[in-house]
């Protein structure tokens, strides 16, 4: 139990608010709370300052039944957030995994995903769908996962009309905290001329390989970071990558001969040279062993000289463009086309 004595507001520069709306928000903001020694980040939500999980359960290209058993298992290991997407197709397993494993709901942190290019309409549906799908009241984090429609073609007016409907929909209860993916800062900066809702998160493409990577490969990295907008990361272990690139990260001399150092794997290190720098990740893996190794980053630090090699490492590039240093987003038109 939390006393209100615990949550009285400090009377240095206003009054206070009455005592029944002091207890109201203590009681909100210990409702909304993931375990106290869990790591994360700060994040900002809808209706004020949240906390984002430093690491959390990917599941793109897994199935609802592959993605339900991989949801409990990590869960069962200590995990409290997973991430999902409407495009993923598994929602429903999400969903049915979030109801087996018995936790509160304020407990967890589940995000999901829209697509981009959708007017007003189709966005309050798709979202409406989302939680039908997880069957869930409301998701912790909602982005847009693209600057644009399945076809690349994108707009100023598209993105502020799906943004704005995506705020309607998280002020009414849907959503915790809302943001994007796959944008860089033109495509930012067209929400920030609507938004009346802080934009929380960017989910990119980072890892090992990028940390020299231009702004056109990392979408506009130190921008995202000066807006106060959290800066995700997906695919840190480059899975998706083409070969040999897909297994750098988890057996390359680089990152298995810092391992040894530490008594780790080649798929701690890299993960860990991200979650060093404040930035979220997500890996993926149905596999028990490995969903334990991929969240114990905590109880060890990787050194200076450490995280400076592996910051200069020219390999493996940013996957999701035409080439090292294009991820393919940022190509994306800002004008209405």
């Amino acid at each position: 139990t939390i006393s209100v004595r615990a949550c009285e507001i400090p009377r240095l520069f206003a009054p206070p608010p009455p005592q029944a709306m002091r207890v109201a928000a203590c009681f909100a903001a210990a409702a909304a709370a993931l375990p106290a020694d869990f790591p994360t980040v700060p994040m900002k939500g809808v209706n004020g300052p949240m906390r984002m999980p430093l690491y959390g359960l990917g599941t793109w290209q897994y199935n609802n039944t592959v993605a339900e058993q991989a949801v409990v298992d990590a869960f069962k290991l200590g995990y409290r957030h997973v991430d999902t997407a409407t495009v993923y197709g598994n929602q429903v397993g999400v969903g049915k995994a979030l109801a087996q494993v018995g936790l509160p709901r304020e407990e967890y942190f589940v995000t999901t995903k829209i697509m981009g290019g959708f007017n007003a309409t189709g966005t309050k549906e798709n979202l409406d769908n989302c939680l039908k799908e997880l069957n869930l009241s409301y998701v912790d984090l909602l982005l847009i996962h693209f600057p644009s429609d399945a076809e690349g073609h994108g707009g100023v007016e598209g993105r502020q009309e799906e943004w704005k409907a995506l705020e309607a929909w998280a002020k009414a209860g849907g959503a915790k905290a809302i943001g994007v993916s796959h944008y860089c800062a033109h495509h930012v900066k067209d929400v920030q001329q609507v938004a009346t809702v802080p934009i929380a998160v960017n989910q990119v493409e980072f890892h090992v390989g990028m940390g020299q990577a231009p702004d056109t490969a990392t979408d506009d990295k130190d921008f995202m970071l000066s807006q106060g907008i959290v800066y995700q990361g997906f695919s840190s272990l480059c899975g998706p990558c083409p070969p040999p690139y897909n297994k750098e990260l988890i057996t390359g001399d680089l990152v298995t001969s810092i391992g040894k150092a530490h008594n780790k794997t080649g798929a701690q290190v890299a993960l860990k040279w991200v979650v060093q720098q404040g930035i979220p990740v997500l890996p993926k893996s149905s596999n028990p062993k490995h969903q334990a190794e991929n969240m114990d980053l905590f109880s060890w630090n990787l050194t200076e000289a450490e995280m400076a090699k592996l910051s200069a490492a020219p390999t493996p590039p940013v996957s999701g463009g035409s080439s090292a240093s294009d991820s393919g987003d940022c190509g994306i038109k800002s004008v209405v086309v």
